[in-house]
């Protein structure tokens, strides 16, 4: 996995063509020193939060952020200005070569996960699997009908995986359509199986302004990952 060491010296060259995802095991850094990388606002939350786990994937996922996109940007971390869309998605407003600098972060259980690009909206989420979950209740609740029949036609010693991929897929769509769940779960359909060379199209019940396309990414035990970007056929450059 990836140490500080790499991520201070990483430089990725960033294109509209491609995204480059990295993966951090949390474990493998320490939180004290990605404190000097935050911003006051980011330094006030962090102190905010209670609960030592909750601080440590703050302040470390952030700080790994900061590093990276100043690594491109050519800016001190502190110094890059964070915004936030309507359902909270994190934004930029720098650029590279005249394009917008697009990202999205995801942590859950041990593991960061940090898509970057140029002018490629983009969506990332990363789930540890819990196998006490009662994912059929929901999947009920939460996934289309199309996504429904897809896990009930599932093996039963599957299901609880293929629970995880649908999940993340979505997760990651709405992350990078910046709607949030305020889109409704059950309003679009995710592919169960993707051509991760090409992308699979997300079917939505509702026009939007960009087609949007699935990626699977690399495999981690008890975890699922996926991408979604608006862009297809891009050249996806996986760290870790």
């Amino acid at each position: 996995m990836i140490n500080i060491d790499q991520v201070l010296n990483a430089k990725p060259i960033l294109t509209n063509q491609k995204i480059h995802v990295f993966f951090f095991q949390l474990s493998l850094f320490c939180s004290k020193n990605l404190f000097p990388y935050l911003s006051e606002d980011e330094l006030v939350r962090a102190h905010k939060l209670k609960v030592a786990q909750r601080q440590q994937q703050f302040v470390i996922a952030r700080g790994l952020l900061r590093i990276l996109l100043s690594n491109s940007l050519g800016k001190e971390p502190p110094e890059i200005i964070f915004s936030y869309e309507q359902h909270c998605k994190p934004v930029i407003k720098d650029k590279v070569n005249n394009q917008l600098v697009e990202f999205n972060i995801s942590h859950s259980g041990d593991y960061i996960l940090i898509a970057i690009t140029l002018d490629n909206k983009v969506g990332v989420d990363i789930e540890k699997i819990d196998p006490r979950i009662d994912y059929q209740s929901l999947a009920n609740r939460f996934f289309s009908d199309i996504e429904n029949q897809a896990l009930i036609n599932m093996d039963k010693d599957k299901q609880l995986a293929c629970f995880y991929c649908i999940w993340v897929r979505k997760e990651s769509f709405i992350k990078a359509t910046g709607k949030g769940v305020a889109f409704g779960l059950e309003r679009f359909s995710v592919p169960l199986t993707t051509n991760n060379d090409a992308g699979a199209k997300v079917n939505t019940s509702m026009p939007l302004d960009h087609d949007w396309f699935c990626y699977n990414l690399t495999r981690l035990n008890n975890y699922k990952a996926a991408l979604t970007t608006c862009r297809q056929d891009c050249d996806i450059i996986i760290y870790k």
